[in-house]
């Protein structure tokens, strides 16, 4: 496989794409993340000199390679060769997109066959479109066996605006994705949680699952079941929420999902959808330095050498690990592993059917 990740925190614009693009002359697929604040300007530039490659970016909390984490500027993976690809967007993502169903199809049928092939998506984030879009997806890709992996756009971390762009159209009410076959091996996908269950379970009794809200755990104030497993009050409940989700159990797995805020009538606000009759989980912080270091060891064991990566790390984690000062030792000790990569952090990943927070989702090409 030929690519080329490179990354620019010049001033001007035209000099920036320069810098983080050289190397690249017509590339097949061109990923690229940036701030918020000059995504629409790097967008304009990349689509002015790549006029001819699949362009897919996002705006992001911070951009990640084996250099380290950067929230300014521009970061940049061309992919040249041993790679096909192919890419659309789902419009009105967040009331139909599967009006656009079609354009999964159309994508697909310009394989010649369906092997090693994996759908990554970017949606816009911050007006809950995630579920939607997955369905959406699914519905053609469970039937195929493809594999989806992705995440939501992210901001300064202030959840204000986000971006999206797919061949030099910007969007905010939008997912765009892009089918890649591996021509040199198969793509292992990962899902990491720094988070672990404590001993407080519930089932979600009262929902509304369009605004993402619980009402009732158990039959009772969502908000007040919660402050009482913490051993807290209502009125303190708020600062816990940052370093206590919940986990929404599946079968044998648990996705993590983060809490927004205590409404007016004591149900819980989230980031991801609780449906009803859902099984929970109250979390804890887990010791993160030793499961990162684990997935490091799994990947390495499972693929000695990879050929590229793709990773997303959730804004929330990135803003955890920027206070902590481990950020940028971060992203250098996850290219152990990954080798040259590139990354982005936004408010949710999708895995599957699942879209959930707070977590890492890989994809790692043999």
């Amino acid at each position: 496989m030929k690519y080329s990740v490179g990354r620019s925190a010049k001033l001007d614009i035209k000099e920036a794409v320069a810098e983080a693009t050289a190397g690249l002359s017509a590339p097949k697929l061109l990923l690229f993340f940036a701030d918020v604040e000059h995504f629409g300007q790097y967008n304009e530039e990349i689509k002015a000199r790549f006029g001819d490659s699949i362009l897919l970016g996002s705006s992001t909390f911070a951009g990640f390679c084996k250099d380290g984490a950067y929230k300014e500027g521009l970061l940049v993976m061309g992919i040249d060769e041993g790679i096909e690809c192919y890419a659309d967007v789902l419009e009105e993502a967040d009331r139909f997109p599967l009006k656009y169903v079609d354009r999964i199809n159309g994508c697909l049928d310009k394989f010649n066959n369906l092997q090693d092939i994996i759908c990554f998506e970017i949606s816009a984030a911050l007006i809950s479109c995630e579920e939607l879009v997955l369905s959406t997806l699914n519905s053609v890709l469970e039937e195929k066996g493809i594999p989806l992996f992705g995440g939501s756009a992210g901001d300064y971390g202030r959840a204000e605006r986000t971006m999206i762009s797919l061949n030099g159209n910007v969007y905010n009410n939008a997912c765009a994705f892009v089918f890649i076959k591996n021509l040199g091996g198969k793509i292992r996908l990962y899902r990491e949680n720094i988070y672990k269950p404590t001993i407080h379970h519930f089932t979600a009794t009262k929902v509304d699952e369009r605004n993402r809200i619980v009402h009732e755990y158990d039959n009772r104030p969502a908000a007040r079941v919660v402050a009482e497993a913490l051993n807290t009050t209502l009125s303190e409940l708020p600062k816990y929420l940052d370093s206590y989700p919940m986990g929404r159990i599946i079968g044998n797995e648990m996705y993590i999902t983060a809490n927004q805020m205590v409404t007016a009538d004591q149900g819980m606000s989230y980031h991801a959808k609780v449906y009803n009759n859902s099984q929970m989980v109250l979390l804890e912080p887990d010791d993160y330095k030793a499961v990162i270091h684990n997935t490091i060891e799994t990947v390495k064991r499972d693929i000695p050498q990879p050929s590229l990566a793709l990773m997303v790390n959730c804004l929330a984690r990135s803003m955890l690990f920027e206070g902590d000062g481990y950020l940028n030792e971060f992203a250098q000790e996850m290219s152990a592993a990954l080798g040259d990569y590139a990354g982005f952090a936004g408010y949710g990943e999708q895995l599957g059917q699942q879209h959930f927070n707070q977590t890492m989702v890989l994809a790692v090409f043999e």
